[in-house]
C-alpha cells in the first residue's frame, strides 16, 4: 500500500533497481531524470560540441526541464499507474524519499505538484542550486589569488580543529563538534597559536597570515567588492576538503561551463574579485529560472495533509547549511508572519550538528529519518525529536535533534552521553 520514490544525487543520470524500497516493501522508483551520465554536459544541446568563446552553444531546455522537476512528477505518475496495474489499486500512501539533489526534487515536488506525494523527506537540500554552486567555486578563487594555490588538508584541518575547540561550548557540553556554528566567530587571522609571521607554505603545523585569510574567506561567504554577502560560506567545523581541495568540486566548474557560458573551456582561473558578483549574477540569471526551487508558498501542499521532514547537517562540506534554515525560515515568514509553530504541525526541519553532507562527520548521526516521516503521515503525530547516535572509544553517545529554531542544550545533569539529559530550546 505504499510507494517511495528514491531522489538522486549531483546531476543523476543513471537508474537501478530500488532494492531499498522494495527491501522495506515499498513499492520502489527512481528516474534517469532524462539523461545518461553525471557530468551536467546534457544541460547543453549536444553537449555543446564545437562551440567556442566567441560562438557559445544553446542551452537544451527540454532536458533541463526534466532534470529541474518534469522527471521527478512523472516517477509519481507513472509508478501510481503502474501500482494500480499489477495490484489492482493505487498506492494508499506515497512518499518520498532524497538527499541532496533528492532533497532539492522533494522540495520541488512540494512546491510545484502538491498533490504527487503524501509525505516528503528532503536531506540537505540542494534548493538554491544557482547560487549555492556559484559559491562552490569561491574556495578554489580564493586560495589561488591570496595563496597561489590550494592551501593543505593538514593546515585546513588544523583550522578547522580549533575553529571547533573554540566553540563547542555553546550547547553546555564540550563534545568535540559546534552545535550552531551561526554563533561561531572564531577568526584564524586573530589566531597567534596557529598563524604566524615565520609560518610558511610547507610547514603543517601553523598557518601564514595570507592562508588564514583564505579559510577565513571562504567561512564568511562569497562577497561582492563592497563585503556584502551573496552566499553562505562553509560552516566552521566542515570539511574544507571537498570544495577547497587540491581541485575544484566537479560540478562547480560544469555548471558555467554547460549551464551558464555554454562553452567548456570556460576556465575559473579567470575569475577574480573584482568580477565574481558578474560571475553571480549571471549564474542566477541561467540557471534561477530552471533550477531555483526555494519558492516559499507551501499552501496548496499543506492543504492537502501532506507532510514535509527536512534535515541537514550543521558540517555539511558541500551544501551550505545555512541555506535550508534560510529556507525554513521564507517559508514561516511567508505563511505565517515568522511564527513558527504554525508551519510546525506540518512541516518541520531539524539541523544536526557536527554531520556533513547527507551523513559523516563527528557528530552524532540522526535515525530513522524515513521511519519517523512515515509514521507522521500515517498517525498524525508530528516527532518533538529524532534520535541522533554515534560511538566514541566504545561509548554510545545520543542527542536529541530538535525542530529548528530549536536545538539541544544539557539540562545540567545526568550523562552527557544521553538524550534524555538535552532539553530542546531556542537560543
Amino acid at each position: 500500500g505504499r510507494l517511495q520514490s528514491e531522489g538522486g544525487g549531483g546531476y543523476a543520470g543513471s537508474v537501478g533497481t530500488a532494492t531499498g524500497s522494495i527491501a522495506a516493501g515499498y513499492i520502489g522508483v527512481q528516474t534517469d531524470t532524462g539523461h545518461t551520465g553525471g557530468s551536467g554536459t546534457f544541460g547543453c544541446v549536444n553537449n555543446c560540441a564545437g562551440a567556442t568563446q566567441a560562438s557559445p552553444g544553446i542551452m537544451d531546455k527540454q532536458l533541463q526541464t526534466d532534470f529541474a522537476y518534469r522527471s521527478e512528477h512523472l516517477m509519481a505518475v507513472l509508478g501510481k499507474q503502474l501500482a494500480q496495474a499489477f495490484y489492482g489499486q493505487l498506492p494508499v500512501y506515497s512518499y518520498w524519499n532524497g538527499c541532496s539533489t533528492g532533497g532539492r526534487q522533494g522540495l520541488r515536488m512540494a512546491q510545484q505538484f502538491p498533490t504527487d506525494y503524501d509525505g516528503i523527506l528532503a536531506g540537505a537540500p540542494a534548493i538554491h542550486w544557482d547560487r549555492f554552486q556559484a559559491y562552490q567555486i569561491w574556495p578554489q578563487m580564493v586560495m589561488s589569488l591570496d595563496t597561489g594555490g590550494p592551501i593543505s588538508s593538514a593546515k585546513e584541518t588544523l583550522a578547522t580543529n580549533a575553529a571547533v575547540a573554540a566553540c563547542d561550548l555553546t550547547n553546555g557540553v564540550h563534545d568535540g563538534f559546534i552545535t550552531d556554528p551561526r554563533k561561531c566567530t572564531y577568526n584564524p587571522v586573530l589566531d597567534p597559536t596557529i598563524t604566524t609571521a615565520s609560518c610558511t607554505s610547507t610547514n603543517n603545523a601553523c598557518l601564514t597570515p595570507a592562508e588564514a585569510g583564505a579559510i577565513q574567506k571562504i567561512w564568511e561567504g562569497a562577497r561582492h567588492t563592497s563585503n556584502q554577502l551573496l552566499w553562505y560560506g562553509l560552516e566552521r567545523g566542515a570539511s574544507l576538503s571537498g570544495l577547497a581541495g587540491t581541485s575544484p568540486f566537479s560540478i562547480a566548474t560544469a555548471q558555467p561551463q554547460y549551464w551558464v557560458y555554454f562553452y567548456p573551456q570556460w576556465d575559473w582561473h579567470t575569475l577574480t574579485y573584482a568580477n565574481y558578483e558578474a560571475f553571480f549574477n549571471k549564474t542566477r540569471q541561467w540557471v534561477g529560472p530552471f533550477m531555483s526551487s526555494d519558492i516559499p508558498n507551501l499552501t496548496a501542499f499543506r492543504n492537502t495533509g501532506g507532510k514535509i521532514l527536512t534535515w541537514q547537517g550543521w558540517a555539511d562540506q558541500l551544501i551550505m547549511s545555512q541555506g535550508s534554515t534560510s529556507y525554513y525560515d521564507s517559508v514561516a515568514q511567508y505563511m505565517a508572519g515568522g511564527d513558527y509553530s504554525q508551519i510546525q504541525p506540518w512541516y518541520r526541519h531539524f539541523m544536526a550538528p557536527g554531520v556533513g553532507h547527507c551523513g559523516g562527520g563527528t557528530g552524532p548521526q540522526p535515525q530513522n529519518l524515513f521511519g519517523t516521516l512515515v509514521s507522521w503521515v500515517e498517525t498524525g503525530v508530528a516527532p518533538a525529536t529524532i534520535l541522533s547516535s554515534r560511538t566514541v572509544s566504545g561509548v554510545t553517545q545520543t542527542r536529541p535533534l530538535c525542530p529548528y529554531p530549536a536545538s539541544a542544550m544539557y539540562s545540567g545533569t545526568g550523562s552527557t552521553n544521553d538524550a534524555a539529559n538535552f532539553v530542546c530550546a531556542v537560543q
